[in-house]
């Protein structure tokens, strides 16, 4: 009788049990069983996607090169230059206390290459001095500006003059100033005279004396004709002469202009050339003066041309200027001014290069 009491009372547990668990799977779970399965593959990339998705990544890496520009603010009224040279191509003027931004300098430091979005190539050069930098260690060093190749360059250290040739016998083709930089390509047999890349000459190069240049690297220079081929290219007695193309420039639409202000410009600097009685014989330059003093200042090749100061349609004053002589002269505040540069016309032509300098005193 025991037995059976207990194997009933066994049986009952078993029975109890088993509707307690399907009453939890039924109505009373609450936690979600966790499944570990292996994760599916993704989507694979079909694989000529792939290969143009590294090409876009290489080219946007060459294409688009991190930059970085320097703000600079410029002293005083300033030209801008293809080139870092005063004898290159001008391609405007910047006003003073005009805001720029410069990405780079020549290796001498003489220069400053500037963002000049009105150029073609959005880009000029400017003379490192007339432009305050407060971080100038940060611009870097523009470098394979040279076009001949050989990678050399050069800056000048005195005015001289660029020949067609080898000697002071040669032709005249224009004038550098201490701190243009020159593109060398090549050197005379007796390493006296180097040949430069010079855009103003007929096929684009001249020779300048070494004495006044420092030029890095000069061994690796290559030697251009030998010394007897030197000696025969003296040129004859019929010399061709340079001269200044014409500019057309008139009182009315002068080469150069600026209203002079207290707070805003007080210096003109405007360089040219002349040439007579063939080319370009006179220059027009207009400003209007806050004060009743200026003084001017020319660098010239030649001393043979005069100014007239205009004013009201009248001559003024004859000015006559002696090459680097300063001049003080009396202007009449707020009304135009005229310059009238003219090559004086003889028997022997004449060429000049020139840079005239206005600035306001009081």
């Amino acid at each position: 009788m025991p037995y059976k009491i207990i194997s009933t009372l066994i049986v009952v547990m078993i029975i109890f049990t088993s509707c307690s668990v399907n009453m939890t799977n039924k109505g009373f779970a609450t936690a979600t069983p966790v499944f570990v399965t292996a994760p599916l593959p993704a989507d694979p990339i079909p694989p000529s996607t792939q290969t143009a998705t590294a090409t876009l990544e290489t080219i946007t890496s060459v294409e688009t090169p991190i930059t970085s520009s320097v703000e600079g603010i410029i002293a005083t009224q300033l030209n801008v230059r293809a080139e870092p040279s005063t004898a290159s191509e001008t391609l405007g003027t910047i006003d003073q206390f005009t805001a720029v931004q410069v990405i780079g300098k020549d290796a001498s430091g003489s220069w400053l290459l500037i963002s000049y979005p009105v150029s073609a190539t959005g880009k000029g050069w400017v003379r490192a001095e007339f432009v305050q930098v407060n971080n100038a260690t940060e611009i870097a060093i523009i470098s394979g500006m040279a076009g001949s190749g050989t990678g050399v360059s050069g800056l000048v250290t005195e005015k001289l003059y660029v020949r067609s040739g080898p000697s002071t016998d040669f032709d005249s083709l224009g004038i550098l100033n201490p701190k243009d930089v020159v593109f060398v390509t090549g050197k005379d047999p007796s390493g006296e005279w180097i040949q430069i890349e010079f855009s103003k000459a007929v096929d684009g190069k001249g020779w300048a004396a070494v004495k006044f240049l420092q030029v890095e690297n000069s061994a690796s220079v290559p030697v251009i004709g030998t010394a007897e081929e030197s000696a025969e290219a003296s040129p004859t007695a019929e010399i061709a002469v340079q001269l200044a193309m014409q500019d057309g420039d008139s009182m009315q639409a002068p080469l150069a202009e600026t209203v002079f202000s207290p707070t805003g410009t007080q210096i003109l600097q405007v360089s040219g050339d002349l040439s007579a009685p063939p080319g370009d014989a006179e220059d027009w330059i207009k400003f209007t003066p806050f004060g009743t003093k200026i003084s001017m200042q020319t660098i010239c090749t030649s001393e043979n041309f005069h100014v007239e100061l205009q004013r009201n349609g009248q001559i003024v004053e004859d000015i006559v200027f002696t090459c680097g002589e300063k001049l003080f002269i009396k202007t009449t505040p707020g009304q135009p001014h005229y310059l009238r540069l003219q090559a004086i016309s003889n028997i022997v032509p004449q060429y000049i290069q020139y840079t005239l300098k206005i600035s306001m005193l009081e």
